[in-house]
């Protein structure tokens, strides 16, 4: 456990602002709170600023003993603050793969918001999270949607996604904390080199920074603010996507536009994060011949009747409730 000593109250101020631009209405909402310095600063600042999240912790099951001294603490944190806390768990113990992992907590995060009314998920990312997101999407050669990083609020699923935090640096956060007189949980897989999160963050961002000779974070989150909007234009010109595009109207589009419409299309019927050959085979449905159908990760797409259709597979069959 952790404690900085209190400064004065700019960083602290700077939270507050940050939440309040991003508040709509008084609806209920729920925050993801590992129990680390972020997340609880912002859990904090809505409590303070008269919102009653619900607090949302999931543990992975990577640290044993820690990590449910962690989900403890939590509990202990949100009770003293009249706060309703929902604890999730994953199923095995032992470290996953960091996409596993991720994919365990959002569909906790999915079926916990459902179960207690909410709509509104707040999470505590902030500056040095964008930057890494940006350099790691780079690397895995991500196209312009995926340099975007993370938005300040977006639709995931059926929840409004919110990351007020994303214009203040690591630093700034725990100094909040610090001017708040606020104790967290220190996460010690944060130092484990095993994952690629944490390489990019104590390895190859410093290095970076080294041979330019400046620190390429604000860099990072420049260029996702840039590809955001981007992102932002491309959406005004696609307008909306039918459910069942018709291969017709896409065939003599440029590439460039065919790309974007079928990400986004897929994502609207529920295949989020389409890579490159994916979305390059879904291309070759359009121009007709003899492919008519197209494989992906858990589903397929299928044209017919000069209509793309979207399957979801369970296992190896093909669900038809979900033809769109």
């Amino acid at each position: 456990m952790r404690q900085i000593g209190a400064r004065s109250k700019e960083a602290w101020g700077g939270v507050e602002r940050a939440v309040g631009r991003a508040r709509k209405g008084r609806g209920r909402l729920a925050v993801g709170v590992s129990g680390g310095a972020d997340s609880v600063v912002l859990a904090e600042a809505l409590w303070r600023m008269g919102a009653k999240p619900v607090i949302l912790h999931f543990d992975h099951r990577w640290r044993g003993t820690s990590g449910e001294a962690d989900a403890r603490w939590v509990k202990g944190w949100g009770k003293k603050r009249g706060l309703r806390v929902v604890l999730g768990r994953a199923r095995r113990s032992g470290r996953t793969g960091e996409g596993e992992a991720r994919e365990l907590r959002w569909n906790f995060f999915r079926t916990a918001a459902k179960r207690v009314g909410v709509r509104e998920l707040w999470l505590a990312h902030q500056a040095d999270d964008q930057a890494e997101t940006v350099l790691m999407q780079l690397l895995r050669g991500a196209g312009p949607d995926g340099l975007a990083g993370m938005a300040v609020r977006v639709r995931h699923g059926t929840l409004e996604v919110v990351r007020p935090l994303l214009g203040m640096t690591r630093e700034e956060v725990r100094r909040a904390a610090g001017e708040a007189g606020l104790r967290w949980r220190e996460d010690k897989t944060n130092q484990d080199e095993k994952g690629w999160r944490t390489r990019i963050r104590r390895k190859v961002l410093p290095y970076l920074a080294k041979i330019y000779g400046r620190d390429v974070r604000g860099a990072l989150c420049r260029a996702a603010e840039i590809f955001s909007g981007e992102k932002e234009y491309w959406r005004g010109v696609l307008g909306k996507i039918p459910k069942r595009p018709d291969v017709r109207v896409w065939r003599n589009k440029p590439i460039a536009w065919q790309r974007r419409a079928i990400r986004v299309w897929l994502q609207g019927v529920g295949h989020p994060g389409a890579n490159l050959h994916e979305i390059d085979g879904v291309r070759k449905l359009l121009q007709g011949g003899q492919t008519a159908s197209w494989q992906l990760r858990g589903g397929k797409v299928e044209r017919s009747g000069n209509k793309l259709f979207w399957f979801r597979e369970m296992g190896r069959i093909a669900k038809r409730a979900e033809r769109c």
